[in-house]
């Protein structure tokens, strides 16, 4: 009995030490004059957006809402703050004009190569060096040089869906096949045939080596919001099956074309030949970023042209309006080039309304290494605090654009575009640490449209939901799928 009494004493004490330690961590944002969501005993926020119906973009942007005309709140993911932004001139100093303040997206995480060796984790001052060699890799010139590998896997979607004419389609799965042949031939130099072979390698290892599960989900929110859990576990976060076979892939390649010296003038070619990445030492980088390239383009611009085309089907006016265009264009060019694809302007209008209405990337994620005042309020953000910035609370906002569960590619004519706030529309972020890929995501989701549209309607049907939904997963992900028919024209 005096042994239970004992343990009884020592459980009660650890309780209140806890209890006044989490008292003392949660008083931080309410010191600071900052609004804040009330935290519970321990967890913090972060149990409530564990146990939310939402992915964790959607809750956070459910959030700001809650928040009305401040400009940010405080959130704790246990007892560590995070503070989330909302007004646009307080973006623009985070992430552009004082981006020296917020270079940092992750903290660091040396037992996972892979991740740690991207342009996306990779920390101040390494991550610059890095985005100056590959910045050349992305270029409009060099872009255009993969114009003919990314049309070759619009003709073999085109010839896949002139097979399936009048079924119930999942879109998101034909999109999904699209860009793992994009991807595999502008990275990695192979022809992925995933509309030939329902079990395309390159496919399934695209899909396994992060898989869109809510293991990984939490995973990866863990990395984001709980840095010291992390830590503490060290769990991979990569699948290393599908890790190894990349890169075997990536090497073979790179092998064969170095004893046959044949060239294709993709991702591999360019960054093979670049003296930086084929040190010795920088064999991580080699590998790790077009696996990340590969992962990043699979699903994020896959899901973008499945919810443009279910915007499409929903919106026949929109959908005629856009055919009329592809075809008027294309006749003037002779055909699909380059050049063609960037005339199009109203393509790029539905592009832009369905990235706003649809943000396939969940946050926009920053730290502060050194103190820092936000001079419109007054408040000091200190070293190690952790910045996030929810694209769906800014592109959802009425107050930034009215009506905005309306799809209307209009709000980016040329007549309307400069009205908007660009530190509003974050797509693909701002700054120094904007999405690398911008030009080649939007190039390729530009081309999957135009094979989509070129030869076919696209209705809704039985199985389509409207308005989507969209469950818990590391990307925007539709809860009952994109469901749509194809009818040749």
């Amino acid at each position: 009995m005096a042994t239970l009494a004992i343990l009884g004493v020592v459980f009660a004490c650890i309780v209140i030490l806890l209890y006044l330690h989490c008292k003392h961590k949660f008083n931080y944002w309410k010191s600071r004059g900052v609004p804040h969501k009330k935290p519970a005993f321990l967890f913090g926020n972060i149990l409530n957006a564990a146990l939310s119906p939402y992915p964790i973009g959607l809750y956070i942007s459910k959030l700001c809402g809650k928040f009305g005309n401040s400009p940010y709140f405080g959130f704790y993911s246990f007892t560590r703050p995070f503070l989330i932004l909302k007004d646009p001139d307080i973006i623009k100093h985070i992430l552009v004009k004082d981006f020296a303040a917020f270079p940092n997206r992750l903290e660091d995480a040396p037992w996972e190569p892979i991740l740690n060796n991207t342009l996306f984790a990779m920390k101040s001052p390494k991550w610059k060096e890095l985005r100056t060699q590959l910045t050349p890799v992305f270029s409009s010139a060099k872009i255009r040089l993969m114009m003919s590998l990314i049309i070759e896997c619009g003709k073999n979607m085109e010839e896949y869906l002139t097979m399936k004419v009048g079924e119930n389609l999942e879109v998101k799965e034909i999109c999904s096949k699209f860009m793992a042949d994009v991807i595999s031939s502008c990275a990695f130099g192979i022809n992925g045939n995933s509309f030939q072979h329902e079990n395309s390698d390159l496919r399934k290892h695209g899909e396994m080596v992060l898989p869109n599960t809510i293991i990984c989900y939490l995973k990866m929110a863990a990395y984001f919001f709980t840095p010291a859990a992390v830590r503490l576990l060290k769990f991979s976060l990569f699948n290393m099956e599908s890790v190894q076979f990349f890169k075997y892939t990536y090497r073979t390649v790179i092998k064969q074309r170095t004893q046959d010296e044949v060239g294709r003038k993709d991702l591999l070619d360019i960054l093979s030949k670049n003296p930086f990445f084929c040190h010795e030492s920088n064999d991580d980088l080699l590998i790790a970023n077009p696996i990340v390239f590969f992962i990043a383009g699979f699903e994020t611009t896959g899901t973008a042209i499945s919810l443009a085309l279910h915007e499409l089907g929903v919106n026949p006016n929109i959908q005629s309006k856009l055919r009329a265009e592809i075809a008027s264009v294309i006749g003037r060019h002779g055909g699909l080039t380059f050049e063609a694809v960037n005339e199009m302007k109203y393509l790029h209008m539905v592009i832009s309304e369905t990235l706003r209405k649809y943000p396939v990337t969940p946050i926009i994620p920053r730290e502060a290494t050194e103190d820092y005042e936000i001079r419109k309020t007054g408040l000091i953000i200190e070293k190690g605090t952790q910045i996030i910035i929810s694209h769906d609370a800014l592109h959802k906002n009425p107050k930034y654009f009215p009506n905005p569960e309306v799809f209307d590619p209009e709000r980016f004519s040329e007549s309307n575009v400069h009205s908007i706030n660009s530190y509003t529309y974050l797509p693909f972020g701002k700054g120094p640490r904007n999405c690398i890929g911008e030009r080649f995501a939007l190039l390729t989701a530009k081309v999957g449209i135009i094979y989509a549209l070129t030869k076919f309607m696209v209705h809704t049907n039985s199985n389509t939901t409207e308005p989507m939904e969209f469950s818990r997963s590391l990307f925007l992900t539709a809860k009952h799928g994109v469901n749509l028919t194809f009818t040749r024209i």
